[in-house]
Parts: C-alpha cells; sequence; structure tokens
C-alpha cells in the first residue's frame, strides 16, 4: 500500500532531519531509579507487597506540549520528571497501545504516526511478573500515511485511519500494528480503499471492520461498513453490510460487539453470530441535527455509551435501543473528555466547569464527583486514565498543571506544577487486575 510504506526512504530521511532541527534534538533524561534488566538483585520477600504507592510506581504518564513537538515523560506517581523527547513535529494526539509500554502519537498535518517506548514494562519470571523502568526512547517504527485521523485499540493490537485527500487524490487507507510490531520494527498490515473519506476501522483478531464510502456522493463521510480477513499482511473484502450507517462518525467495540455510529442510530455488529449487523434506531427525544457521533465502550462492560450533541446516551445491545444516560450538566457547561474507568466498572466524564462525575456503570447511578479545577478556562481541561486501575489525572492547560484523582475515594491530590502547558496525554505502564469484572 503506497501511501502506508513505513520503509519509505524520504520518510526516513525526513525524518532524521526533523529530528535534528527541532532545537533540541537530545533526548533529555532526569535523575530517576531505574531498574536494567541485567543488573536487577531480586528480593522476592519485597517484589509482592503491591499497594496503590507501588503500583503507580510502575507507571508513568506522556505528556504533549500545546503546539509543541516536545513530549513529555513524568512519574504517575508523583510527576517528576523522567524524560524529554523531541519529536519531528507537533503532536495532534497521543494513544497508548495494548499493552501499555508504547505510545502512538499523530501527526495528522504532517501525514505521519510516530511511537514512544515509555520505558516501562513487566517481565514473567515464572513465580511472579517483575516490573522494569527504563529511560524512554523515540522508536524506529512509524507509519507514513496521508492525514492519519482516527486510532482505535483492540485487544489484538491497533487501527489508524488514514484519511486521505480529495484533493491532491491521496486514497484512505488503513494500517494495522501491535507491540511486537513496534518492538521489531515489523511491517504493519495495510488495507487501501478507491476514494478519501473520513472514516474508522476496528480490528478484530485476524478481521477488520472498516468503513466504505461511495465515491460519486459529495459527503466525505461514509455510509457503510466492510468487513475483511487478513491474508499475507493485506486485508481482503468479505462482505459489505447491507445495514447502511448514513453519515457515519465514531466507532467502539466490547467483548462481542463492534459499533459505528450512523445518522439515524447506531450500527451494531454481533462477532458470536458470524458479524451479524442491525440497527439501533435513534432515541425518542432526538431533535433535528442530532446525530451519535461518538461512542465509547469497555472490554468488561455489556453497555456502551454514546454522545450526541453533547448528550450521553446508553448503547443496550440486549434492548436493542439507545436511552438517555440521565446525566444532567448545568447551563453553559459541557463535557471535555469522558471514559470507562476501574476496569469497565465505572464511567468518568470531565465537565468544562472542572467537575469530574463518575458513574456506576451497572446501574448508571452517580457513584463520586470531585471537584478539580476551580473556575478552569475554556478549553483547558482534558483526562486520562489509568489502564484498569484506581487513578485518572486532569491536564489544565491553562494552569500548567496535572491533578491525580483517586476515582475509588473520589478525592483530587495537590496539583503537580509541569512549566509547559499539557495538551494531552497517555498512561503507560504495568496493568494488574484490581477489579472484579463478574457482573
Amino acid at each position: 500500500m503506497q501511501q502506508l510504506a513505513k520503509r519509505n526512504p524520504l520518510f526516513a530521511a525526513f525524518f532524521a532531519l526533523a529530528l535534528t532541527a527541532c532545537g533540541d534534538s537530545e533526548t533529555n533524561i532526569y535523575a530517576q531509579d531505574v531498574a536494567e534488566p541485567e543488573h536487577e538483585d531480586h528480593d522476592h520477600d519485597d517484589e509482592h507487597d503491591h499497594d496503590h504507592d507501588e503500583q503507580a510506581s510502575t507507571a508513568r504518564l506522556i505528556l504533549t506540549e500545546v503546539g509543541s513537538e516536545v513530549v513529555y515523560v513524568v512519574a504517575a506517581d508523583d510527576g517528576d520528571q523522567v524524560a524529554e523527547l523531541s519529536l519531528p513535529a507537533p503532536v495532534g494526539y497521543v494513544y497508548p497501545m495494548q499493552g501499555y509500554r508504547y505510545a502512538a502519537f499523530v501527526h495528522r498535518d504532517d501525514n505521519w504516526v510516530s511511537f514512544v517506548d515509555g520505558g516501562v514494562w513487566s517481565e514473567d519470571h515464572g513465580d511472579h511478573d517483575h516490573p522494569y523502568a527504563e529511560e524512554p526512547v523515540i522508536m524506529d517504527f512509524a507509519l507514513d500515511g496521508v492525514r492519519p485521523t482516527h486510532f482505535t485499540l483492540a485487544d489484538a493490537g491497533a487501527a489508524v485511519f488514514f484519511d486521505g485527500n480529495g484533493e491532491t487524490g491521496d486514497v484512505a487507507g488503513v494500517a494495522t500494528f501491535s507491540d511486537a510490531t513496534i518492538a521489531d520494527n515489523g511491517l504493519e498490515n495495510t488495507l487501501q480503499f478507491a476514494t478519501h473519506m473520513h472514516g474508522a476501522a476496528q480490528l478484530r483478531g485476524e478481521h477488520l471492520l472498516a468503513t466504505e464510502r461511495d465515491a460519486a456522493t459529495s459527503s466525505t463521510l461514509p455510509a457503510a461498513v466492510g468487513l475483511y480477513h487478513l491474508h499475507d499482511g493485506m486485508y481482503e473484502h468479505e462482505l459489505t453490510f447491507t445495514e447502511l450507517c448514513p453519515g457515519l462518525h465514531g466507532s467502539a467495540q466490547n467483548e462481542n460487539f463492534i459499533l459505528f455510529g450512523c445518522e439515524d442510530g447506531v450500527l451494531l455488529i454481533d462477532e458470536s453470530t458470524d458479524f451479524s449487523a442491525s440497527k439501533i434506531t435513534n432515541a425518542d427525544d432526538f431533535t433535528d441535527g442530532m446525530r451519535v457521533g461518538t461512542l465509547r465502550a469497555h472490554h468488561h462492560a455489556e453497555q456502551a455509551v454514546a454522545i450526541a450533541s453533547g448528550q450521553f446516551y446508553l448503547v443496550d445491545p440486549a434492548l436493542a435501543q439507545l436511552q438517555p444516560l440521565g446525566v444532567s450538566l448545568p447551563d453553559g457547561v459541557s463535557a471535555v473528555s469522558y471514559e470507562f474507568v476501574l476496569g469497565g466498572e465505572a464511567f468518568a466524564i470531565l465537565q468544562s466547569d472542572g467537575e469530574l462525575v463518575v458513574l456506576d456503570a451497572h446501574d448508571w447511578s452517580e457513584q463520586g464527583r470531585v471537584s478539580v479545577v476551580q473556575n478552569p478556562e475554556a478549553d483547558a481541561l482534558t483526562l486520562i486514565v489509568q489502564s484498569d486501575g484506581h487513578m485518572a489525572y486532569v491536564l489544565n492547560s491553562a494552569g500548567e498543571q496535572v491533578i491525580p484523582v483517586d476515582l475509588e475515594d473520589a478525592h483530587a491530590d495537590e496539583p503537580w506544577a509541569l512549566g509547559f502547558a499539557p495538551a494531552s496525554g497517555a498512561w503507560l505502564g504495568v496493568v494488574t487486575e484490581e477489579h472484579d469484572h463478574q457482573h
């Protein structure tokens, strides 16, 4: 696939030049306790006492700076700076990979995706898993494609959807890859379309579900979803679902279902019944112009959350319906970030007024509420959540700070002063199962 060729020599040369031209082309590493695998002295009596503080010490936050190519790595337990990295271009968004060792950085305007090893991982030592912490590094693996936009994560790895560009004739495409691909600087699996589109893709093992657009239509949004199967590094088309999804935007997946947002509801694809498709229509209270544009789901949550014009709806596959979630925002207040937390047991909503609301994902009642930031500036807040853990982190770009929040205790800790304005971030570290997922 031409526009997704990672081993493009021109890209490699430009990548090297960009690193040199960033002004600070070096990786700055700050004082820290680093455990190197070949020199680690194992004290087995101490290794197995893992309270919250010890679990947090095996994690780091990857933070981007507003309008900058600089990436900061800080310890997730106290905010101490671990490293400062210069990527070849300003970052739009950052996402964790499925093993939470690597972070992906989307440079949409510069047509590539770069990756960083956060330096924290766990190794199987037989009778126990031992965590390690080393210097973060920029990886050689990178993706070169036109307008990378939607990044989605699954158990098998990640999918990046490249929108292409109608003005230049560049077509859309998808690249899928895993932690092992990044570590080995291997080749990604690819899919190329016949036209451009603002689309999305979800990876399901050897299958890929990706949007399809009729090139004769004027809208850049697709209206259908296709099923593809991996063969020798490329995805081959198996079928296009007859159930349409006009104005498709937004996708998510949980244990059994893959969901796509449509103008007329949610397209629901059930893998457990050989990828059968059905449509959940819009709720009765949808007004003209409302449509599902964002979806959130979790592997351990049976229901998903849809966002339509800033309002929250519950997607219930068992009942095949969309219904209001019952979240009431004050006048003039919007939801700025929202994610499943606590291993899928809860759902967190960060509001523009600095309130962080936690809902129980079983009955959707309010579980906790924390006033994190007082009188925040508009568009200043972003939320990072710990994978399957009890911590969340609110980024306040106007205040140049991070505020740790314990979701179980509904308590915000003292802010960490950063000295730069954080734009986005990701939690990387050793994932531990802290919650019982039996519903």
